[in-house]
């Protein structure tokens, strides 16, 4: 059940464009800087701890690996998988855009079967993208068939990822590897959020409540 809960997001996120609630641009706002705190949050309080207390200084070049990884990836993504999307209206389909999101997707999945808060993370964290992506999407001139397939690709990446990272036992080697490599995309992505949700470098009052509920969401959990 719980690797259905990213898909989950996905779909809920779709439904909340189809009935219009996302049409606030200071919720959708607020709702990508809570997501972005409490992937941050997890990331830096869960996922990093547990690394290094299996591992010696050495992961840390995996954390960095990461990093870059993200970075490559948004040169395909342009920036989606952390709220910065812009698809022309009346457009084709960028595919190159949703091969990179489809990518991103795919790697976060990775370790989330040994990892509940971090499932719980990437789930938040999928919510608001998956608004973004379906709003985009809606204003491109393919099929409503195209759009929902699309939408339903980018909901079982993530679970297919775990599921991969599972049952291929090539991968069981790399375990913390793999963790350490996607605890740095998602630190380059929550702090690019955070960075993003600040206009002229300053944080409005409700965004800095919405950071403070992801943050202290995730020491509350912890």
């Amino acid at each position: 059940m719980s690797l259905v809960l990213p898909f989950i997001s996905v779909i809920f996120g779709a439904m909340l464009v189809f009935f219009g609630v996302a049409k606030s641009k200071l919720r959708l706002q607020l709702l990508l800087a809570f997501s972005g705190a409490f992937l941050l949050a997890t990331t830096i309080t869960v996922v990093l701890p547990e690394i290094f207390n299996h591992a010696d200084r050495s992961i840390s070049y995996w954390i960095l690996i990461g990093i870059v990884v993200q970075i490559i990836l948004e040169n395909l993504t342009q920036g989606a998988e952390h709220g910065h999307l812009h698809i022309h209206k009346n457009k084709n389909i960028p595919w190159v855009l949703i091969v990179g999101i489809y990518l991103h997707a795919l790697i976060e999945g990775l370790p989330i079967h040994h990892h509940e808060e971090l499932l719980w993370a990437v789930v938040v964290h999928k919510l608001p993208i998956a608004m973004l992506i379906t709003a985009a999407l809606w204003q491109t001139k393919a099929s409503k068939t195209s759009k929902l397939l699309i939408l339903f690709g980018f909901g079982i990446m993530t679970p297919l990822g775990s599921l991969l990272n599972s049952h291929l036992s090539f991968l069981h080697p790399y375990t913390l590897e793999i963790t350490a490599l996607v605890a740095g995309v998602l630190l380059h992505i929550s702090t690019t959020i955070l960075f993003e949700s600040a206009e002229n470098h300053k944080f409005k009052t409700s965004k800095i409540i919405a950071i403070l509920l992801g943050l202290g969401l995730v020491v509350f959990m912890t």
